[in-house]
């Protein structure tokens, strides 16, 4: 249960709104019940339910537990996708520890962001942290220009180019051993003009096959975790 206000010195707590109608009407939880608290801010608690009425349940803190950030990081930065294929991206990237997520507009992007883009990716990702009992609650910036998302990204990242054609090229050949963020591109690919913003920049494949966009964000995720972490 995501509980934002969970400290290292709670004791006891309120559960309301969205939260306790999962716990008490979903899940149909009893009184003396364990449940797990994710704060989002990497702090898990085990909390024991003391009581349940009509608004909110109240929690007695058992222990708690500080997470820290997987290291070295990685970050996401991927052309919206039609269909919502983009929202997959967040929830499995999510899981596998991602920091940040930045949607990009391309060139070859064939979709708008709307009023609702972000607030769909924010609520995707928290459903994610609580699937898989992760407290870090990854940053989702607004829908930007690649450009603008590039300068962005360079300042806390390397910014790695997802390419379909450079062969010779794996992420175990980059030498860089700080945070990545891996930048995927539309369905389309990348525009010829934007590979001009890459030049500087380290280029990989994913894959010997061509990957969808969905794919190739939760494939660059994965490997991130197996070859950056040896």
């Amino acid at each position: 249960y995501y509980f934002p206000e969970l400290k290292k010195s709670s004791s006891e707590l309120i559960l309301d709104s969205d939260e306790h109608h999962h716990l008490s009407r979903v899940r149909r939880a009893k009184i003396g019940q364990i449940i797990l608290l994710n704060n989002g801010s990497g702090l898990l608690a085990d909390a024991q339910i003391l009581d349940i009425d009509k608004k909110e349940s109240r929690l007695r803190i058992i222990n708690i537990k500080e997470v820290a950030l997987l290291e070295p990081g990685f970050s996401i930065a991927f052309s919206l996708l039609k269909n919502q294929h983009d929202e997959l991206i967040v929830e499995k990237c999510t899981e596998l520890g991602a920091r940040e997520f930045f949607p990009l507009i391309c060139e070859n992007t064939v979709r708008t962001p709307g009023k609702n883009t972000l607030a769909r990716f924010e609520k995707t990702a928290l459903a994610a942290i609580k699937q898989c009992d992760y407290p870090h609650l990854p940053k989702i910036h607004e829908p930007m220009k690649l450009k603008d998302a590039l300068a962005k990204i360079s300042k806390n990242y390397l910014p790695v180019i997802a390419c379909e054609n450079e062969e010779n090229n794996w992420l175990r050949d980059v030498a860089h051993k700080g945070d990545i963020c891996f930048i995927i591109g539309p369905e389309g690919g990348f525009d010829p003009k934007e590979f001009n913003l890459f030049e500087a920049l380290p280029k990989i494949s994913l894959s010997e096959n061509i990957l969808r966009a969905e794919t190739a964000a939760i494939a660059a995720a994965a490997q991130f975790q197996t070859h950056r972490r040896k």
